[in-house]
């Protein structure tokens, strides 16, 4: 046993590969990469420097041979260096991947930034990033240019020893990282052995990597090249010269503009919008059509994939542990949480995944046409519908892979106690042929019964929408963007749902409505009035036959706030346990993990009402707005306060989108969602470990699919679905289950 607790190390490094563009397993790879420098600490003791050329400290030696932990920030990084460089090359001695602890992720357990600056600002640290390092890291750890008497094609560098007084501040830069580092340690809390036990296997899976069809993906791009050039010509040709490429955006839209077609921009939304217009002139629907073809992104993503593949074959780091507040994964580098669905006619018209990548290996878009059609065989559509088959297994090997089925909406029912849906996936998991869900939430928003409406029913997809985007408390806009990806209209949806409303919810949806007019509410200004009164009208109809989901939200904001109101104060609701401490909000979840909210406080609010400037008259609807700036407006004139101020809980975290540490508010659909989906992540994170223990060694996961591989013919998908539904014992009762395939490629089952 080690007499030392800890090793804290930060390294800094050189290599001729781009680590953003392939990856730290690729950087690491070649034969030219290098460990420059290092600064370290030992159970918090002094710091200390290595350079290179120098051995191997004997301290960190004697410390990593006894199995201490090494902690660092995004230890992976440290961990490929020290098991692909520092050990077989340099005689370091070699540890194991369990004895690094990730600081980046116990950040990110706790809801803070991961980056160091970021962390070092949200927790206030006396010793910060260092803004200077990145002039330093790219001056000593990329390749210089050749100079006038160098061979061109050579690998040159800025050695250290050229620059002693630059290579000084880059040792004070590190200096700085590892102080930040262990600052930052010692003021958070630590992940838990459960989640350190898998944050270990978050690094196996990620070393295991998975592997791609490298020599069909490499024809796919030719295709694509060939594809594209015979999409420029045919744009030049659809607009008479004035766009002749289909890449000039700026061109593609002051053209459509010049026609009468009014488009803000060639964004994907905006094209498919006015691809949904009866009246579209035909010239522009197919200027449009070009250029929705060649915007399909399969090629950036086959070429991230070949990037970062080795030489096996495989492409690792896909996977980064603890991505979102909630817990779950995200894909970096290839982003394969994000690969897209293939069209619903792939598999029923299209020939079978062999015969299309065989066809794909003739290189030749022309070709693909020929077999397909003009339609179906689009080169760049067929790459997109064949993308996740591009992910294969190894020789003599087979794909096991299984999908938890509507486990968010299983979560949800379960957790806010909605026994009705609850009892009904039970008897769904008994007998799959009885009417799914989406029929039975249908059902429910048209006042009528399964047996009338069958699998085949259009009014089944308004019910997989409304499960898919109301079930958080969202309204109308949430409605109107799940509607778009999964190409249901709203408008032909009045007639249906506006026959069956009572008169009540009819007169309640037209004045909501007329309120989100006068207020501005840009939803409306996307949709028509009848779109719009069809979504708010499927809204009030789904919130009707889940009372208990929407008594959820309530519960939890009532408890947040008395939770923030007594800090120190465990107050339990629902399956969940708010408490204040430590700066933090905490969810502790059925399982025993927590999800944290930053600096939580209640901001006083109040119900105001507008004045409209033009006519002088006040509107009907009222909103909240925070107190202070309710009270300046209404000094001037522009707004009435009504009622007392009522406190609403906010809290720092960080921005899914920006990615910036910011305050939001935590309303109850919100608090809920986010119980949901790490519920959700819980369970998919026990199915990864009963996989690994049960000898299926998984590769990846995508959502709430895990992937894993075997030698052919020793996978069993009964045993394996059955296996990763077993429950924990803080999820009984919960109705989970699972379908999935054995094959050679990945696909979309």
């Amino acid at each position: 046993m080690s007499t030392f607790s800890e090793l804290t190390i930060d390294f800094e490094t050189r290599s001729d590969v781009n680590i953003k563009t392939h990856g730290a397993y690729l950087y690491f790879a070649t034969p030219h990469a290098k460990a420059l420098l290092a600064s370290y600490k030992i159970d918090g003791g002094p710091k200390k420097r290595w350079r290179y050329g120098q051995k191997c400290p004997d301290d960190i030696r004697r410390h990593v041979e006894a199995g201490g932990t090494i902690a660092a920030h995004n230890a992976a990084f440290e961990r490929l260096l020290w098991q692909l460089v520092l050990a077989p090359r340099n005689g370091w001695p070699m540890p194991k991947t369990t004895q690094f602890r990730c600081t980046a992720a116990t950040a990110a357990g706790m809801s803070l930034p991961r980056d160091l600056e970021g962390l070092g600002n949200a927790l206030d640290l006396k010793v910060k990033k260092n803004k200077d390092g990145m002039a330093l890291i790219r001056f000593f750890s990329i390749p210089r240019k050749p100079k006038k008497d160098e061979d061109p094609d050579g690998i040159y560098w800025h050695e250290p020893e050229d620059h002693p007084e630059k290579f000084e501040q880059f040792a004070d830069y590190c200096d700085d990282d590892v102080e930040a580092e262990s600052q930052a340690d010692a003021r958070m809390v630590p992940l838990s052995e459960y989640e350190q036990d898998l944050y270990w296997i978050d690094q196996v899976i990620n070393d295991r990597g998975i592997r791609i069809d490298v020599k069909s993906a490499r024809a796919a791009l030719r295709i694509a090249e060939r594809a594209k050039v015979i999409l420029d010509r045919e744009m030049t040709t659809a607009t008479n010269g004035a766009v002749t490429a289909c890449s000039q955006v700026s061109k593609l839209v002051e053209w459509i503009n010049g026609q009468g077609v009014a488009i803000p921009s060639a964004a994907k939304a905006e094209i498919e919008e006015l691809l949904e217009s009866d009246d579209l002139p035909a010239h522009v629907r197919r200027v449009l059509e070009i250029r929705q073809e060649a915007a399909k992104n399969s090629v950036s993503k086959l070429t991230a994939f070949l990037k970062r593949c080795g030489d096996d074959e495989r492409l690792r780091g896909a996977f980064l542990f603890l991505a979102a507040g909630t817990g779950r994964w995200s894909s970096v580098g290839a982003q394969l949480h994000n690969l897209p669905r293939p069209r619903k006619i792939y598999g029923d018209t299209h020939p079978g995944l062999l015969t299309l990548f065989e066809n794909f290996r003739h290189g030749d878009p022309d070709w693909l046409r020929f077999l397909y059609g003009d339609d179906l065989g689009k080169p760049l559509h067929l790459i997109s519908d064949a993308l996740r088959s591009f992910i294969w297994a190894a020789p003599g090997h087979e794909l096991v892979v299984a999908d938890y089925s509507g486990i968010e909406g299983a979560v949800a029912a379960w957790f806010a106690g909605e026994q009705w849906k609850v009892d009904a996936m039970f008897d769904l998991i008994r007998d799959p042929s009885l009417p799914d869900l989406y029929r039975r939430s249908a059902a429910g928003i048209f006042n009528t019964t399964t047996d009338l409406l069958t699998k085949k029913d259009p009014r089944r997809q308004v019910g997989k929408v409304s499960e898919l985007s109301l079930q958080f408390q969202g309204g109308v806009g949430a409605f109107r963007s799940m509607a778009r990806n999964y190409s249901l209209k709203m408008d032909p949806v009045y007639d249906p749902v506006w026959e069956v409303a009572t008169e009540d919810r009819r007169a309640a949806a037209e004045k909501r409505y007329e309120q989100c007019v006068a207020r501005g509410d840009p939803v409306t200004g996307l949709l028509t009035r009848r779109a719009w009164i069809a979504g708010e009208l499927i809204k009030v109809g789904w919130r009707a036959t889940h009372p208990a989901i929407c008594t959820a939200w309530k519960l939890l904001e009532t408890a947040i706030r008395e939770a923030i109101e007594s800090p120190g104060k465990q107050v339990s609701v629902l399956k969940c346990t708010y408490l204040v401490a430590r700066g933090f909000l905490w969810c502790r979840l059925p399982s025993g993990r927590c999800l944290a909210y930053g600096k939580p406080r209640l901001s006083q609010q109040v119900w105001v009402r507008h004045k409209n400037v033009a006519t002088g008259a006040w509107y009907d609807d009222s909103e909240a707005m925070e107190r202070q700036h309710a009270e300046s407006l209404a000094n001037i004139g522009l707004l009435k306060i009504e009622g007392p101020a009522k406190p609403t809980a906010t809290a720092l975290g960080v921005d899914s989108v920006t990615k910036r540490f910011s305050r939001f508010a935590l309303y109850g659909g919100l608090a809920f969602e986010n119980i949901v989906q790490a519920i959700a992540r819980d369970l998919l994170a026990n199915g990864i470990k009963l996989a690994e223990a049960n000898g299926y060694p998984v590769i990846g996961h995508v959502h709430d699919e895990i992937l894993t591989e075997l030698p052919r013919g020793q996978g069993d998908l009964d045993f394996f679905t059955d296996l990763i539904c077993r429950l924990p014992g803080w999820a009984q009762a919960l109705p989970l289950s699972a379908s999935g395939f054995v094959g050679k490629r990945y696909r979309k089952d």
